[in-house]
């Protein structure tokens, strides 16, 4: 049927290049009647360019910013500044990625993204690394309230009295306020959260940039300010700096939300897909539609922003204290300054309403794992409730006995973050690379059809190896085989070595978290 149906009609254009429905024409070979358009409308709109920019900020700018001068402390001035542009470059890459692979495999979510390339082994494998990273943050907001709530309530009630224990204030609001907001299945009520959480931190990102500056004017000298570090030390940075930019979670779902032809933010990037395809760099990018042509300028717009805020937090805070800044920038800071205490109570109140919105999706990864290993079709309410308690009981526990921020942000930036960031997005490489060379292998019998495809011996679709791109989503067929069925082998591709570079630098940033950890 196919073949038959091949012999009478050809595809002449598919159109998604424009505004409005995409369309699809195909007309009759010589010396036939048929004639047929295709329109595929979309009748609602997506998301704008600058807030899908903003969604992105959000994702990432955190409990990160406040580490930012430690990291700075840890690998120097130039050393860290390095490491920033280096490390939120290769993060821009695997947002791009992910991107990439969302639009070809039709994937709305990330897991739904791995579930579909690489298998349910994988899925429930990320699974596991989200619940290990909603799980270390939350571990790190708890640390937070303990040291934004703690001097405040020593300024009114004394700082011999029992409130002001940093261990009560955090079992207190953990228990009282947080832990009530993490029983509801859905949290609409807490959508105000996301716009006051970067509200909050960019206060106090002003705030740190205005009195570290001012401090470090006033002492006059900088001979304790390193340019680099030379020192084993220095490597503790790249796990913090690796967390701050960590936006990966969402971002499959804001390319998915993104409208179809969004604003161009960057007015540097060719508008068309065509122009890209004309460009004589071998390692440009390669977007095959106009939306991921705005979401490249998305992604390049929201690493900006965050990298510009985190280097202003980052410098000024380590030019203020380069041999005493603490994990949590705001320690550094004496309790007798207002605007620093105001600072403290804002993201005390920022990070108690976070808590909840990062524990929602955490017990959804949990609940998907329980779902496959155990083949449970639903979680009964009272079970799910045990499980908020399991959740919330255990990173308090934790945070009671962790102080440093700059320790948990560094665990929690090596080990599941890497992973997020630059494991599975080279995984996704390397599988690209071995499906177009397990295809290149094959002996299609279709080759009858002038390489435009054809039909097997069972009558099923077969793509010619040229259509099996990174642009084009994968047309089923038992010539193609990827890292599920042939594993991992080699592929003169530079997707192939684009992958690998990307999984050997998660493993390098795994081993120099653990060794730093340790020693």
């Amino acid at each position: 049927m196919a073949g038959q149906l091949h012999d009478v009609m050809s595809t002449d254009n598919v159109d998604n290049d424009t505004t409005g429905p995409a369309t699809v024409s195909i007309s009759a070979k010589k010396g036939q009647p048929a004639n047929l358009l295709i329109q595929i409308s979309e009748d609602e709109d997506g998301s704008s360019s600058m807030s899908s920019v903003f969604t992105l900020c959000n994702s990432a700018i955190g409990a990160g910013v406040l580490s930012l001068p430690y990291a700075f402390r840890k690998s120097g001035l130039v050393g860290c500044f390095l490491l920033c542009i280096i490390l939120g470059a290769c993060e821009a890459f695997t947002m791009y990625v992910l991107s990439k692979f969302a639009e070809r495999y039709q994937a709305p979510t990330y897991s739904g993204l791995i579930r579909k390339a690489l298998g349910r082994k994988l899925s429930a494998s990320l699974s596991v690394i989200l619940i290990l990273y909603l799980w270390g943050s939350c571990i790190a907001y708890l640390v937070i309230i303990g040291d934004s709530f703690s001097p405040l309530l020593a300024l009114a009630t004394g700082a011999d009295s029992i409130f002001a224990d940093r261990r009560l204030v955090i079992t207190l609001v953990t228990f009282v306020i947080i832990l009530p907001l993490c029983f509801p299945r859905e949290l609409g009520a807490l959508a105000w959260v996301s716009m006051a959480a970067v509200i909050g931190f960019i206060y106090t990102a002003v705030v740190v940039v205005i009195r570290g500056s001012q401090i470090a004017a006033e002492r006059g000298d900088f001979s304790d300010v390193k340019l680099f570090n030379w020192s084993f030390d220095a490597l503790f940075a790249i796990p913090i700096v690796v967390f701050g930019f960590n936006c990966h979670a969402n971002v499959v779902t804001i390319f998915t939300e993104l409208d179809r032809s969004p604003a161009m933010l960057i007015s540097a990037l060719p508008r068309r897909p065509t122009d890209y395809a004309a460009l004589p760099a071998n390692f440009g990018p390669r977007p095959r539609t106009v939306k991921m042509i705005g979401m490249l300028g998305v992604i390049m717009s929201a690493i900006m922003v965050i990298m510009i805020g985190y280097l202003m937090v980052g410098i000024s805070g380590y030019l203020a204290f380069p041999t005493a800044v603490e994990g949590n920038v705001l320690n550094s800071f004496t309790r007798g300054d207002v605007i620093m205490q105001i600072a403290r109570g804002v993201i005390g109140l920022v990070v108690t309403g976070h808590y909840p919105l990062n524990h929602h999706p955490g017990r959804l990864a949990i609940e998907h794992l329980e779902q496959y290993c155990f083949g449970w079709k639903e979680i009964s309410q009272w079970f799910s409730y045990l499980q908020s308690i399991l959740f919330v009981a255990s990173t308090t526990a934790v945070a009671v006995v962790v102080t440093d921020l700059g320790q948990v942000l560094h665990m929690v930036g090596g080990t599941a973050a890497s992973y997020m960031i630059f494991f599975l997005p080279g995984m996704l490489l390397l599988n690209a690379a071995i499906v177009k060379r397990t295809a290149s292998m094959a002996d299609f019998e279709s080759a009858q059809y002038d390489g435009l495809g054809g039909s097997s011996e069972d009558g099923s679709y077969e793509a010619p190896v040229e259509d099996l791109d990174l642009g084009t989503p994968i047309i089923a067929s038992r010539h193609e085989k990827g890292i599920k069925r042939v594993g991992i082998i080699y592929s003169p591709r530079k997707s192939w070595w684009a992958g690998m570079i990307l999984m050997v630098l998660s493993v390098l940033i795994f081993v120099i978290t653990i060794v730093t950890a340790i020693f």
